[in-house]
């Protein structure tokens, strides 16, 4: 785009219905803002300090040149093709090229830029507001709306009434649809938003898993249209999308979050549109499993993070592919997977805790990145199943156990850290670090979900106590912290993050999907509550104009912004969140397992049959 840098050149994603109609061009009075000129003179109109972005529009460059010149060659582009030029944009002497003339014919969004000068011919097409008046006008009804949910604040000791909580989750309904419009207007059918450039962008996966991602979430929070909008370009255009898929793409990423949200939205709604691309998606990911249930990084091969084949490549897709196996009736979708228990079974353990890197017999240990899946997915298996299976049993108790004696530590503090090991092999026992990232949050419900069932009852009040005191050094990771969001990670059993050089957000889950199996199991009112603290930190901090973005630093208060938002922000995040606080919510845990993204799934006593 003409007068901006070049790494911020990109044009924007628009909807159809942005495209802009035959107006008057605009003049700037003396507050600033652009108004309509009426004028029928051949001279152009100039504005100071705008950009226009085209939506990939036709472009023209013309370098060094003077603004008057821009203006004319724009005029002299409509006298020979009528309605070309929308807008020439000067580009400022810093930039690259300098003093350039971009002729564009379309102008969809304005965005400052100082130095720049834009050309507006006699009889141009509608001029976009002014980004000032226009973004400001947008916050100021956000902090409005702030100041309404600080009213619905309630207490950690008291169980908020059906009208508050409803009144709760009609605010998160809305941070869900204000995350899901900025992608539906910026980067439809990209996978990803760029919500501080206002742009789509795609990575690897090509096939808009945003979207895929978030179709549960909006069915469950009710937001109906933007499901069916949805579904519509899914059924046109992700057939193809997933047949042209690279070889370099996550197996992994792909199947908890595409073929997860696949099935959950057919289990939602049993449209059979999603149960088809779940079959095309699940073949592919079948066919790249080893017959011992060994998985590849990528669906062409590899080694990810660890540098090996880790525990959660293999170990987290046994929920979906045997759920999916149930519902084409084909078994075969989960023969392999199912092979990995004996797989791993035979590899070196300590405690029933195996390393990242399983076929090693030694190397790191933890319920964070590369292990985590593996051990969530032992019980949430062995309940889809009906809890007939005990040696999945066994081996979630004997982590469970080995979790308890090896990787937690009580700080100077007081609270109860879930740190890591590094195991050496053998009868050697694993050396403690001190380090506790935010993806292991997840272990307080993974703890509930099997002291809360007949077969934990032994050690039910161990384990609960356990689960709550990790939830709450997971409350500790978010409100001792001056935007009261947690990092990605604490250091060396400290909360102040002195020692901690990872303190970014970006937009995890875990922490709330903690607390959600915590108040499902306990009905607790606490966890509640630190669910509606984080969210009310979450519009307060996180919160733009376009979307939602990720902070570089939990303890700056300036708002440095990471220009991304995940996809699992809506798919896993705000669903929490919602199902924290939404009285009416029919996602529950008699009936439903959630994989590892959020994408609840009935337990196979409830799924759809297999058609006859």
């Amino acid at each position: 785009a003409a007068a901006v840098a070049a790494a911020a050149a990109a044009p924007v994603a628009a909807a159809a219905k942005d495209e802009l109609t035959l107006m008057p061009p605009l003049k700037v009075d003396g507050s600033g803002v652009a108004q309509p000129l009426v004028s029928e003179s051949s001279e152009c109109t100039f504005q100071d300090g705008l950009d226009y972005l085209s939506d990939g529009g036709e472009e023209e460059v013309v370098e060094h040149i003077l603004a008057q010149e821009c203006c004319n060659l724009c005029l002299d582009r409509n006298r020979r093709r009528p309605g070309s030029c929308a807008v020439g944009v000067l580009s400022a002497p810093m930039d690259n090229p300098p003093n350039a003339c971009w002729l564009k014919s379309r102008a969809v969004r304005a965005v400052r830029k100082e130095g720049v000068r834009a050309c507006w011919p006699p009889g141009s097409k509608f001029v976009p507001s002014d980004p000032d008046r226009a973004e400001n006008d947008v916050a100021a009804k956000h902090d409005e709306r702030l100041a309404k949910y600080a009213a619905a604040a309630g207490s950690s000791e008291s169980k908020p009434d059906a009208a508050t909580l409803r009144t709760r989750a009609g605010a998160i309904r809305g941070a869900i649809k204000h995350a899901w419009d900025a992608y539906h207007k910026l980067a439809w059918g990209r996978d990803e938003l760029m919500p501080i450039s206002g742009r789509g962008v795609d990575r690897k996966f090509n096939h808009a898993v945003t979207m895929v991602d978030s179709l549960d979430t909006l069915w469950i929070a009710g937001l109906k249209d933007e499901f069916n909008d949805a579904k519509e370009w899914i059924a046109q255009h992700l057939p193809e999308k997933l047949r042209s898929m690279s070889s370099g793409v996550s197996m992994f990423e792909t199947t908890i979050r595409t073929l997860g949200g696949l099935l959950s939205a057919y289990d939602l709604s049993r449209e059979t549109v999603f149960l088809d691309l779940a079959k095309q998606l699940g073949s592919r990911i079948n066919s790249a499993i080893g017959t011992n249930g060994v998985a590849p990084y990528t669906f062409g091969g590899g080694n990810g993070g660890s540098h090996c084949r880790s525990l959660a490549e293999s170990g987290t897709n046994q929920l979906e592919l045997r759920y999916l196996a149930h519902v084409t009736g084909d078994p075969s979708f989960a023969t392999k997977a199912n092979n990995f228990y004996q797989e791993v079974v035979g590899k070196p353990s300590v405690d029933g805790l195996w390393p990242n890197c399983f076929q090693n017999g030694r190397g790191k240990i933890t319920f964070g990145a590369d292990g985590d899946s593996f051990y969530e997915y032992l019980v949430k298996v062995w309940i889809q199943n009906g809890k007939q299976e005990d040696d999945l049993w066994e081996m979630y108790d004997r982590a469970a156990d080995g979790l308890e004696k090896h990787l937690v530590k009580q700080g100077a503090d007081g609270l109860t850290y879930l740190g890591t090991g590094n195991w050496g092999g053998g009868a050697e026992k694993p050396i403690y670090v001190e380090e506790m990232e935010h993806l292991t949050c997840f272990v307080p419900g993974w703890l509930a979900l099997g002291a809360q069932s007949e077969k934990g009852a032994a050690k039910r009040e161990q384990r609960m106590e356990l689960a709550a005191k990790i939830a709450y050094t997971c409350w500790q990771m978010y409100e001792q912290q001056p935007t009261g969001i947690g990092p990605e990670r604490v250091k060396f059993l400290k909360m102040d993050l002195s020692k901690t050089d990872t303190k970014e957000y970006i937009l995890r889950p875990e922490a709330l999907e903690g607390w959600w199996y915590m108040s499902e199991l306990t009905e607790d009112p606490r966890y509640r509550e630190w669910g509606w603290q984080a969210f009310m930190s979450f519009e307060k901090w996180l919160w733009v104009k376009n979307g939602y973005a990720s902070l570089k630093d939990v303890t700056n208060t300036n708002k440095q912004y990471i220009d991304r938002m995940e996809s699992f922000w809506i798919a896993e995040t705000l669903k929490y969140a919602f199902l924290l606080q939404d009285p009416d919510h029919t996602i529950k845990l008699d009936r439903y397992i959630l994989n590892t993204e959020a994408h609840p799934l009935s337990v196979l006593e409830f799924a759809p049959k297999p058609p006859r």
